[in-house]
């Protein structure tokens, strides 16, 4: 067993019997070689009745195993969002409102697809607009009804209007405010402009360039996935291939912000095509800083874990790409995902676990993400020596 096999099956079989997951996957390449694919864990701790299954019974995590990437699923839009850019359908600074009616009025006027591609375009941090009707539909269901497989709203695009409907509290550019309805009217942007579905556009734009087809995709098959939640206040029960997130699910699935479901080695291939650069997309729009553009000199790390931006993935955030990684670049998932890269040292490190199963309020993988990275950094031998000096900065999930 490597040294850096050693170091990660610890924490991960560490939080394992913590139960901070049922499974987890990671993968690990160095210098562009691959030198760490690693599973724990079964696909599930509970069954569709929501009754505890035993973990010798249970269907192990392999390397085809699918995961709900949750909002790491942002990079492969913004890539798609770009490639929309660097095509001249889109302008980054062009205000939105030149082609959606809906921002023509008051601070909307002045939003770009940079300020949404970079959380300061002022919008709030989710759009709720779906959840009363949605509660309303589940009042109106018979007693023991089946749950909800796929959303109940047919009219997505009536959606999207409620959407782009939604007011900013605060004006563009005063403040970074991470915003899942920001990268969704990135989306409607992109649908309008383009008269595409979202699917077909990230399939054509993103995963398919970059060679992740068949490891990346909008839901996956039930059996060839982790659970995540037993859902119980939207009426979907055991979640397993069918999107975590709420907004992705009311919207079928496809949303920018969340949706997309792949193994630890397509995520890796993510993280290495982000390393490896190549065009104006990865080796620049999604590499470099934005945030002293966007908010004004001396702010670029003016967020709330101190982190800057670029268009797509965070810069240096500490708490999860551990202290070495003041110059790394990735990005998290609600249900226990993250990817990071780092071309100074040539490392990238994609985490898969099911941290929301069988609940988002279980013991979690707080801390996981950092401590993993700073062990694949020593065991390598490229771990920064004066800032392993300083304690681990706090994850809050």
């Amino acid at each position: 067993m490597s040294d850096i096999e050693a170091g990660v099956r610890a924490l991960l079989d560490e939080r394992l019997a913590l139960g901070g997951f049922s499974g987890a996957a990671v993968a690990v390449a160095v210098d562009g070689l691959t030198v760490l694919e690693l599973e724990v864990g079964t696909k599930a701790s509970v069954d569709a009745n929501g009754e505890r299954i035993s973990a010798d019974a249970g269907e192990p995590v392999t390397r085809d195993t699918r995961f709900d990437l949750a909002s790491v699923t942002k990079l492969a839009s913004a890539h798609t969002l770009l490639s929309l850019v660097a095509d001249g359908a889109l302008d980054l600074d062009e205000p939105v409102a030149a082609k959606l009616p809906a921002y023509g009025t008051g601070a909307k006027k002045q939003v770009t697809l940079r300020h949404l591609l970079t959380h300061t375009s002022g919008l709030p941090a989710s759009w709720h607009g779906w959840e009363q009707p949605l509660l309303q539909h589940l009042d109106a269901r018979p007693a023991g009804a089946p749950p909800l497989e796929q959303t109940p709203f047919a009219d997505r695009e009536a959606l999207l209007a409620d959407l782009l409907a939604t007011e900013p509290v605060s004006a563009p550019g005063e403040h970074f405010r991470y915003s899942d309805a920001g990268y969704n009217t990135a989306m409607a942007l992109a649908e309008t402009v383009t008269g595409e579905p979202w699917e077909r556009l990230v399939a054509e734009r993103a995963l398919r360039p970059l060679g992740l087809g068949d490891e990346i995709a909008f839901g996956a098959p039930a059996a060839a996935s982790v659970a995540t939640e037993f859902d119980t206040r939207f009426g979907r029960g055991l979640l397993r291939g069918s999107v975590h997130d709420e907004t992705a699910w009311v919207l079928g699935g496809r949303g920018a912000s969340a949706g997309l479901f792949g193994t630890a080695a397509g995520l890796l291939a993510l993280a290495e095509a982000l390393r490896a650069g190549g065009g104006e997309i990865l080796s620049e729009w999604m590499w470099d800083g934005q945030l002293g553009r966007m908010l004004g000199a001396g702010r670029e790390r003016d967020t709330p874990s101190g982190y800057d931006h670029s268009l797509g993935p965070r810069i240096g955030q500490l708490n999860m790409m551990g202290r070495s990684g003041w110059n790394v670049r990735g990005h998290t998932g609600f249900t226990g995902t993250s990817l990071q890269t780092d071309r100074d040292t040539g490392i990238s490190i994609a985490l898969l676990t099911n941290r929301v199963h069988p609940s988002r309020h279980g013991a979690g993988i707080s801390g996981l993400r950092g401590m993993l990275a700073d062990a694949v950094y020593v065991a390598v031998g490229r771990a920064d020596a004066e800032a392993m000096k300083h304690p681990l900065p706090p994850e809050l999930w």
